[in-house]
Parts: C-alpha cells; structure tokens; sequence
C-alpha cells in the first residue's frame, strides 16, 4: 500500500500555521504498515487542488486530505474532489442532522452557512465528526481509496482513529495475519530509547517498530506480520519481551494507559493517597491526577501559591535552598491534608534570573512518602506553557518511581 498526504489552507502555504496533521498521519500509517510516498501542501483555490490531488493519486492508491472543509466560501476541498471525478455534492441527512444538534446542545441555532459541512460528493460515504460540525468523507474511485478530513487537528485525529486506519487495516491485511501492541516509556529520551533498541529498530525488519513522542511520554508501537496468526503473535511477544528487558522501570505501561492513569492505578493498587503544592506548575499536577475517573479515592488537596517562601512554610528571609523548599513544601502538604504521599514543584526559573549554573526552565520537583524524601533538580526547554506541562508530568513519573522504590 502507497499512500500520499495531501493538506489544504492558505494558513499551510503562508506559513501562518504548522502542518501537524501530515506528520501525525504519516506516522500512523507507517505502522500499519504503509509506504508514504509524498506529501502535498496546497492553498485554498479549487484548480491548485484538483492538479495536486491529481499528482497524489498518480503517486499513490491511498490519499489522505485535511483541510478546507469549513463553511466559509474559501473551503473549498469537497467541492474540488468532487469537480475532480466529476461527481455531484449531495446532503447527508445524518450529518446534517449532528451538526443542528452539535448547535443545539449550546443553545444555538445552526447557521444555513453550516449546511454545505453535510455535503459529500455522491457515492462517498460519511465520515461522522464527533469533534466539530464539518463532517468528512470516503471516496473509493478507480480502484483508488480518497479519505478527506477538516484541518483541525483534534478533529481529523478522530476520523483517523475511528474510521480511516480500521478501514485500512482491512486493506493491509487482507491475506495477512498483523499483530500490534504498544508500550508507553518514560524518563528516556527518543534517542537514549533508540540506543538501547537498535536492533529491534533496522529497516525491513518484522516486527515493525515506531516511536511516537509526546512531551516526556514516548509510545512504542510493535506490528508484527505473519501469514499465520501463531507465528505474528510468537514474533510480537518476542519483541515485547525484548523491549521489556532493555527498559526496564522505564515502560510505564502496556496498554493505552496514559501517566496520570497508570499513577491513579497505583496508588489505588497500593491503597496511598497524594497532595499537591505546586507554584511553577501552577496546579497542573493536580489537574492530572485528578482526569482520572474516581479521583477522590486517592487525591486529598491542593494548594498553589505564587510564593516559594509562603509555600514552604519557612519564612521571607529563609536562606535556604530551592530544594530545601521544595522538600519543605512536599513534608507540609502530606502532614496538613494529611495524606500518604506529598508532592511539591518549586517555581520555574525565568530568563531574567537565570545563570549558567542555574539555567532557565530550572526546576525542582519532591516527593514525600510517609516521611521519606527524595528532590530531582530538572531542567525544561521551550517557553512557560511547555515547562509547565513537562513539570507536572515529570512530578507524576517520579511519584511513581518512588511508590515502586518502598517495595523492593
């Protein structure tokens, strides 16, 4: 299978907007596996997309398009896709149908604008959007297979995992056997994982490996392919095996288990509960333990404070360190909420009192279990919003080494 991105908007081709969803799908249909082959960037004019959607099904049998499928008269990708076949654009009643109700739900009437987001070209079927108004569409033609997505990422990564990678998955593996499974690491760099995997990770390889980074967290994606079900699972679990033995404590899951999951299962499993103080974090760490459903069965308080001194408890003219504080801040939250476990974030270093010893993004995270402490000193890079949430998903990680350290 060959398959070809195709992304449409003014907002692409002027630079205004990053293409993320190009890189998101070729890394997913890499692992089903299929060969990306080409991706096109085109703004929003109707003979500039039909000539490059052209290109994009002489180069390959799949395409994949997102973009330009809003409501306004510069969305013009289904009216161009359905120019380019010499099809009709119908009404979908279902589709229309969730976006009077998607209006609805928040008091609104549907303008008629939106109506054109219902329209398909005729024998496309439906890509419902449970994300947004616009729906999408699948259009097999000439033995080719068009997919067509909005832009907005959210959105299209919904039709992607819903609708257009099963449907894939059907096509690849029609004669085959294809097993997957994916491990989620933390605390290791993409580059510190691939030197510790390098054989699993050579080109042409069966099982297929693929990292696919998200802040701290790295998912390792495994497919493996057989002509019988036995021999690609056999290869499957050799591979997890392996992976298993290289990284260690570092698989923090399974399954598709995200960090605040795996923490709110541990402490559920260990019967502990947690409280936060937090200033450079600014209660993202609270926010994570608390996504999970059932909350209130481990997490006991929550307190911000703009303040390192305030939040430790120690005074204005306290001469100690910043990890002396965050220690103190750690111990105080556990004892006054009180709970088994105490976590405090120190603040984040701002340019203007950074040094070289002392960089910005400079930040220290505690971890307090029934009185036993532990400090890391961690350095973050990027601005506040992207220090912020890598602080507080490293102070979930080291919560959970610590829980998992008290038991050996």
């Amino acid at each position: 299978m060959k398959a070809a991105i195709f992304a449409i908007g003014d907002e692409l081709t002027c630079g205004y907007r990053l293409d993320t969803n190009s890189q998101a799908i070729s890394r997913r249909l890499t692992l089903l596996p299929a060969d990306v082959v080409l991706h096109l960037s085109a703004g929003d004019e109707m003979e500039t997309i039909q000539k490059y959607l052209g290109v994009a099904l002489e180069a390959a049998n799949v395409v994949i398009v997102s973009g330009g499928l809003g409501p306004t008269e510069d969305d013009l990708t289904r009216q161009a896709v359905a120019a380019y076949f010499g099809l009709e654009l119908v009404e979908d009643g279902d589709a229309l149908a969730r976006i009077q109700e998607r209006f609805a739900r928040f008091g609104r009437e549907m303008p008629e604008s939106n109506r054109i987001q219902a329209q398909i070209p005729a024998g496309s079927a439906i890509i419902h959007n449970d994300r947004g108004t616009a729906a999408g569409f699948y259009l097999p033609a000439d033995g080719k297979h068009i997919f067509v997505t909005p832009g907005v990422p959210y959105e299209m990564d919904g039709m992607l995992e819903g609708f257009i990678l099963p449907r894939l998955r059907e096509l690849v593996e029609d004669g085959r056997h294809i097993r997957r499974a994916a491990l989620k690491v933390y605390g290791l760099p993409e580059s510190g994982i691939n030197e510790r995997i390098r054989p699993l990770m050579a080109r042409g390889r069966n099982p297929l490996l693929g990292l696919l980074p998200h802040r701290g967290t790295i998912t390792i994606e495994v497919v493996a392919a057989s002509s019988t079900p036995e021999e690609a699972e056999r290869l499957l679990e050799a591979d997890l095996a392996a992976l298993r033995t290289e990284l260690g404590r570092y698989v923090i899951s399974e399954n598709e288990r995200d960090l605040p999951q795996v923490v709110a299962d541990l402490l559920v499993e260990r019967g502990l509960t947690i409280a936060t103080v937090e200033l450079g974090s600014g209660g993202l760490v609270a926010a994570r333990l608390t996504e999970p459903e059932g909350s209130e069965r481990w997490f006991r308080r929550s307190m911000i404070f703009s303040s390192e001194k305030e939040a430790s408890g120690r005074g204005k003219d306290s001469s100690l360190t910043h990890e002396d504080d965050a220690l103190a801040m750690a111990s105080s939250i556990r004892q006054t909420s009180p709970a088994d476990i105490g976590v405090g974030v120190g603040p984040i270093l701002v340019p203007e009192d950074s040094t070289p010893e002392r960089p910005y993004g400079l930040v220290y995270v505690a971890v307090n279990i029934r009185g036993k402490e532990t400090c890391r000193r961690l350095s973050f890079n990027g601005d506040r919003a992207r220090a912020r949430q890598w602080a507080a998903d490293a102070a979930l990680a080291q919560v959970r080494l610590r829980v998992l350290e008290r038991e050996e």
